[in-house]
């Protein structure tokens, strides 16, 4: 399979807040680097006139780029947000995204699986709130953007695929997170080989884990698990990126790196998406050699 790759301004968010480096700046590092697209955050936009987006849509193309779009969180059942309100926060990230010519938007449900564990219900709520704000979504959306939800450390595999037989829309698909299950202390492979037959799109990045010893070393308390860039953990990346890039089918599938480990006043990314880039490549490159053999 065609495999797109991009970067998410996510791995440049600290940056952006403090005001040190600007969406133009990042398509020209994000251009010299070899991406072929940029992800931008709805959230990096929200001070930005209609007329200031399609500026940003102008400046990428000079760079040589396209974007896609990532929303935000469609809201919560836990906290009483309505179907209509998330339908509403749908369709303003479906407009943005008509305006800079992304395919999708990116959109998730907001809660963590771990910290409802022991709430009885809550997952099973939170798992209706989505599938009917969803539905009413992609019955409302009469443009060519796809709405893609991510698995975003909430719902099980399972669970993702009755949300979309539920919503039964191909307006609606997945927007695969290749790491995120770790989070759900699940092992990635199989969650990414459930639910890659529903994304066209989708967030690579890798993982470390970061012992917590007791004062004389003796044992440790436990761990941390702290993302990074790609190729700078221990994710088997080769296998994860593996299904995708050995996939036989149509079209292009758009992978964006998210460099969550990003810090202001510390420009570090044309150097660690340069290496993730290549890890990458390689990755893709060696699965295109195996699919083909």
């Amino acid at each position: 399979m065609n495999i797109s790759m991009g970067v998410d301004t996510l791995s440049y968010h600290c940056r952006l807040e403090a005001g040190e480096i600007s969406h133009e700046e990042i398509f020209r590092e994000a251009s010299e680097i070899g991406f072929s697209f940029v992800q931008l955050n709805a959230y990096h936009l929200r001070d930005l006139t209609d007329q200031g987006v399609t500026e940003l849509r102008t400046s990428a193309e000079h760079c040589g780029l396209t974007l896609t779009l990532s929303g935000d969180v469609v809201g919560r059942a836990s906290r009483d947000d309505t179907v209509e309100s998330g339908d509403e926060r749908v369709a303003r990230w479906l407009a943005i995204a008509e305006r800079i010519g992304s395919p999708f938007v990116r959109v998730s449900s907001g809660f963590y699986r771990n910290e409802m564990l022991k709430t009885p219900g809550g997952i099973a709520a939170e798992q209706q709130y989505v599938t009917q704000t969803l539905s009413l979504a992609a019955a409302r959306n009469s443009g060519t953007c796809q709405i893609l939800l991510e698995n975003h450390s909430d719902f099980a595999p399972d669970e993702y695929a009755q949300i979309l037989g539920s919503v039964g829309s191909d307006r609606v698909g997945v927007f695969l997170d290749l790491i995120n299950p770790v989070s759900m202390l699940l092992d990635p492979l199989p969650v990414i080989e459930r639910l890659f037959p529903f994304a066209s799109a989708g967030h690579v990045k890798d993982f470390r884990l970061v012992s917590s010893y007791v004062e004389d070393g003796f044992h440790r308390r436990g761990f941390d698990v702290q993302y990074c860039y790609p190729g700078e953990g221990v994710a088997q990346l080769s296998a994860l990126v593996g299904v995708i890039a050995g996939a036989d089918r149509p079209g292009t599938y758009q992978l964006s790196i998210e460099g969550l480990d990003n810090w202001a006043g510390v420009a570090d990314q044309r150097d660690r998406l340069s290496a993730s880039l290549a890890t990458l490549h390689d990755i893709v490159n060696s699965a295109a050699k195996v699919a083909a053999a």
